[in-house]
């Protein structure tokens, strides 16, 4: 199994969610990926920006301690949803900038700050190992349920490091595999995206 094999599994079935906004094709899915959403501490305002698109694991910001003021990055930002919410948190005066490796899910999420006028964001198209953000200038690094997705998981937090200002802090929300997995599960790419 190549890596390159499970990045690309991972842009398609990414790049199809981003084109048809929604995570599945049943006519129930905005139903369940909003009652998900609710479950992991997001409000009735947080989704009616229309970025949730059900693919986060948790709610990072909650233990994040975001502070007005601050520069916050989000890495696999999708369309925004954390973004938005944390952009609230650190005001005027502060800035969230959400990077994700597909130019698709980024269009969406500058059409959404855009509409609804979160003027302290910034959305750059970056792979999250290999960040387009200057060194020491983050307060705080969040992520929902992206980093699993990295083969050189290293590198991605050798970047986290590099990004954050001294004393910077990072809030994760992720899954986490506690046994060795069997090799038809190992060898599909697309288990690798899912």
């Amino acid at each position: 199994m190549k890596c390159c094999d499970n990045k690309k599994a991972i842009d398609e079935l990414y790049k199809n969610i981003a084109l048809n906004d929604r995570l599945s094709e049943t006519e129930d899915s905005k139903e369940i990926e909003e009652r998900i959403a609710l479950s992991l501490g997001y409000t009735l305002e947080d989704l009616e920006n229309g970025a949730n698109l059900g693919l986060g694991c948790g709610n990072p910001i909650e233990n994040a301690n975001l502070k007005s003021g601050e520069t916050v990055l989000d890495l696999g930002c999708g369309k925004g949803m954390d973004v938005f919410k944390a952009c609230k948190i650190v005001g005027e005066e502060g800035l969230v900038i959400g990077v994700d490796r597909l130019a698709e899910m980024v269009e969406k999420a500058k059409y959404i700050r855009g509409k609804k006028g979160f003027l302290n964001t910034d959305f750059r198209v970056s792979d999250i190992d290999d960040l387009k953000v200057e060194n020491d200038t983050v307060d705080c690094v969040i992520s929902n349920c992206v980093i699993n997705l990295c083969e050189d998981k290293e590198k991605v937090y050798s970047e986290i490091f590099r990004v954050l200002k001294p004393g910077g802090r990072i809030s994760i929300s992720d899954i986490v595999q506690f046994n060795e997995l069997p090799a038809w599960i190992k060898d599909e790419p697309i288990f690798h995206a899912t």
